[in-house]
């Protein structure tokens, strides 16, 4: 168990602060562009390049709970394997999310926030050196929270700019991987009330935009199938995440939530074609 935590922490330091140097680097852009880009109206032709900035910001805040999941599942030993996998893939994707979201901020406002997000990183990073505790857990779930949190306004920076809604990029792939990392914080001995209670608003958020998504007006073939699949899949892990009390099944919440991920995350790339006609 010991070399398992020892492994992690290594792991962890490194993909934290891999995280951190990508996420150093600053917005760049002339005076011009920036005027510009505060300047310009939304519209229809802009709506394609917005969503795949919302839906960068939104995965950003994704990856962050994927390394707080990861650390608690391979802290008490479950799933090792395939959490040193899902880091490996986090820092991939964190690394091309970032190089582009980084180069779209013009404003000081979310220069700012990107700051802030960079200082959460830095102390996170610290902890995550340090051996697996119940009482690090804890502290890694919190400043998970605090990033995402972050990289969801950024995200919402992008949303204002958007000619219409769309139902993508509103935090779903965050809810999915959220309600699992709040399962295995139950199972790994953080059982305080505000954990159930997190549970189960989540449960509510899950069930209301795969609503969303089935009633979404230009759901193709292929669309409704893969919502029909998600849906199947929440289904059968729902009951779980709703007696959290009983837990014992650890491997099975893991595996099915990273198929209802990538559910969801067919689903949203799928919009993006549709927002093109």
């Amino acid at each position: 168990m010991k070399s398992i935590q020892k492994t992690l922490g290594v792991i962890l330091a490194g993909t934290l602060m891999w995280l951190i140097a990508t996420g150093t680097a600053t917005a760049a852009g002339t005076a011009a562009s920036e005027t510009k880009a505060k300047s310009a109206p939304a519209n229809p032709g802009d709506d394609v390049a917005l969503v795949k900035m919302i839906k960068k910001a939104m995965r950003s805040s994704v990856l962050v709970q994927i390394v707080a999941k990861d650390y608690l599942y391979a802290g008490n030993g479950i799933a090792v394997t395939k959490s040193k996998k899902e880091i490996a893939k986090a820092q991939k994707m964190f690394q091309e999310n970032m190089k582009v979201l980084s180069s779209a901020l013009t404003d000081p406002k979310s220069k700012n926030l990107m700051t802030f997000i960079q200082m959460n990183v830095e102390e996170l990073q610290e902890l995550l050196s340090q051996p697996y505790s119940l009482e690090n857990a804890q502290e890694v779930i919190d400043l998970a929270e605090a990033i995402a949190e972050g990289e969801r306004k950024l995200a919402s920076v992008f949303r204002k700019r958007l000619s219409k809604d769309y139902p993508v990029g509103k935090g779903q792939r965050y809810a999915i991987i959220q309600i699992a990392k709040y399962y295995m914080a139950y199972q790994a001995g953080i059982k305080d009330a505000h954990t159930v209670q997190q549970m189960k608003e989540t449960v509510a958020k899950i069930d209301n935009f795969i609503k969303e998504y089935k009633a979404y007006p230009k759901n193709t073939v292929e669309m409704s199938q893969t919502v029909n699949e998600m849906e199947k899949l929440w289904n059968i892990v729902k009951e779980f995440y709703l007696d959290i009390e009983e837990g014992g099944l650890p491997i099975i919440v893991y595996q099915t939530t990273n198929k209802l991920d990538k559910a969801v995350l067919k689903y949203s790339k799928l919009i993006v074609q549709t927002i093109r006609k």
